[in-house]
């Protein structure tokens, strides 16, 4: 890989960082919500939906446009709005609101993974697209590095909306950064046919290939996702874990480790196959995905041994599916997909956070019923992405 080819993807895996850290900051934050407004597990899963429906509702609306542009001025826009929506959630001052600025946050920041992934489709060839998105992928292990724990720090020493405010500030450093260090990529521009809605839909869908690609990100999304908008509440409100030290090392820990292996991961499955890795990492991930929802254990220790590994397992089987499914498309119509791909996996994860809402129960004292139930469905899911991903195909190109 060159080392502009690098530079370049550096670049978006910070841009994506503030991109996931705005997403999965909200998470951890759930124990502060609960004693300030009372919100209940239902509640909650309806807030972090919000965002997943907003991203769906922005890529529908963008879907027949968002090839007819240069990607990066399409990205510098759609960005704008994310960090509008990010001030937004810092300014909230009820439940109502804030599940209101994260429909506004998600109109924006669901369609920034789909741009982002379209130009490293462009920019990478295919044979070297799981590297590529391994280091991609180094942007969600920064956000637990470093922006949930320091999320998760602000907010008990200041206030609950203290990591949004910080984290807009570092979006607008983020933006002039892209403005003037992500280069134009408007080849796809040559082969663009202006379509309606239904024509870009019918053009995308039309390929069973394609559908099945969207079909595997459909499972595969919720197969990671059922477990993590509930994780902080066990940890604290039945293991008795400390909020405020053990919660935040669970994120560095799996983060740092996430950091180093996904580049690997990216790497080995673009010279051994992608579908014997993900075969490997879902074995693998049913481990954690059973045993956090079960563990009854007071040491720190063993709860980071069944994170980090849920952290490197789990999450890796993400850019072994998002290489692939990136493979199946040709440049002319790939924003197009990719942004239809991206509402599902948006809707598809805060699709997961609802339904577990609805499962899990919080008794009186805050300790949390039924969690395990979404562990065993994590895994049903797990075996559904094993039979779908070898009949997508890639483009050889």
């Amino acid at each position: 890989m060159t080392r502009k080819e690098i530079f370049l993807l550096l670049t978006l895996a910070f841009l994506q960082f503030t991109v996931i850290v705005d997403f999965m900051v909200l998470m951890p934050l759930k124990p502060m919500l609960t004693n300030l407004w009372g919100i209940t597990p239902t509640q909650f899963g309806i807030a972090v939906f919000a965002y997943g429906f907003g991203a769906f509702v922005s890529s529908m609306l963008c879907v027949n446009k968002v090839d007819g542009f240069d990607r990066k001025k399409v990205l510098i826009l759609i960005y704008a709005g994310f960090t509008i929506g990010t001030f937004f959630c810092g300014l909230a001052s009820n439940y109502y609101l804030l599940v209101t600025a994260r429909l506004v946050t998600g109109l924006f920041g669901g369609v920034c993974g789909s741009i982002i992934q379209s130009i490293v489709g462009d920019a990478i060839p295919s044979q070297r697209r799981g590297q590529a998105m391994g280091i991609l992928m180094m942007g969600f292990a920064l956000a637990s590095v470093v922006g949930v724990p320091g999320g998760l720090y602000l907010a008990a020493h200041y206030h609950w909306y203290t990591p949004f405010l910080v984290l807009a500030f570092i979006c607008i450093a983020v933006f002039f950064s892209t403005t003037f260090f992500v280069p134009s990529f408007t080849n796809h521009l040559q082969n663009y046919k202006k379509q309606s809605f239904n024509e870009v839909i019918t053009a995308v869908l039309s390929n069973p290939n394609r559908r099945w690609a969207l079909l595997l990100t459909v499972i595969i999304m919720p197969s990671h996702f059922f477990i993590i908008p509930f994780l902080t509440d066990y940890f604290t409100a039945n293991l008795k874990f400390s909020y405020a030290s053990t919660v935040p090392l669970v994120y560095i820990v799996g983060g740092c480790l996430s950091a180093l292996t996904s580049p690997l991961i990216g790497k080995l499955s673009d010279k051994i196959g992608r579908f014997k890795v993900l075969l490997g990492l879902s074995i693998l991930s049913i481990f954690p995905l059973i045993g956090i929802p079960n563990l009854n254990t007071d040491n720190k220790y063993i709860l980071l041994c069944f994170t980090a590994s849920f952290f490197i397992f789990s999450g890796s089987r993400m850019i072994i599916a998002l290489a692939h499914v990136t493979s199946t498309v040709e440049p002319n119509i790939r924003g197009a997909f990719l942004i239809i791909n991206s509402s599902i996996q948006q809707l598809g994860t805060s699709l997961a956070s609802l339904i577990g809402g609805f499962i899990v129960v919080q008794q009186t004292d805050k300790s949390l019923l039924h969690y395990p139930i979404l562990g065993y469905i994590s895994v049903v899911f797990i075996a559904f992405s094993l039979i779908v991903f070898p009949k997508v195909k890639a483009l050889k190109v």
